[in-house]
């Protein structure tokens, strides 16, 4: 697997700094309610395990699954809401807790869901935001871990069709050796 990593861009302390940082930022914001924390599902995992561990209060915690990409390509997302979510969102505060914002389509997809629920409030927190100055995205997520330029990246949840996702670091993969290992198809190998 080491072989099929390029350019480590946030290390495991680093991660763990300015995830530590967010989890006291945002329990001093909701300091006196209990949110639902709404986990995208399956990226965000270890940012959010991180996120609540360092989080000092109150909170509750559910799960959806949206799927918008296969390989390295965004697809048309699939969103999966627990039947019974309905009654433990309306008249709360929801944060929503994603691992990357890429094109904004799966985190406003995610949110606009939620309000339909009756949700008292519903802000957003991703582990990454890609910088893409030509695009004008649906929703901005109100608290950022970090900014990275608009590449591919794999580790600390994130994955590439359910591969690197135990990294404990956020990296991109190699060009030259094909997003699975294998050389790409015109290398001539």
């Amino acid at each position: 697997m080491a072989r099929e990593i390029g350019d480590v861009l946030l290390d495991a302390p680093t991660l763990a700094r300015r995830v530590r940082d967010l989890g006291g930022e945002l329990a001093e914001t909701y300091r006196g309610r209990e949110p639902l924390l709404l986990a995208i599902m399956k990226g965000c995992v270890l940012f959010l395990a991180d996120l609540v561990r360092a989080w000092d209060g109150p909170l509750d915690i559910d799960f959806v699954t949206a799927k918008s990409y296969r390989g390295t390509k965004a697809d048309a997302i699939r969103l999966s809401v627990p039947v019974d979510i309905g009654g433990r969102v309306a008249g709360r505060p929801i944060l929503v807790v994603d691992d990357i914002y890429d094109t904004g389509a799966t985190l406003d997809a995610v949110c606009k869901a939620v309000e339909r629920l009756g949700a008292e409030e519903v802000r957003t927190v991703v582990l990454l935001r890609k910088r893409r100055p030509e695009a004008a995205r649906p929703r901005e997520p109100d608290w950022v871990g970090f900014d990275i330029d608009d590449r591919f990246v794999v580790g600390y949840g994130l994955d590439h069709d359910g591969r690197f996702r135990n990294l404990p670091y956020v990296a991109t993969l190699r060009p030259e050796r094909g997003a699975c290992g294998d050389p790409p198809p015109d290398s001539g190998m």
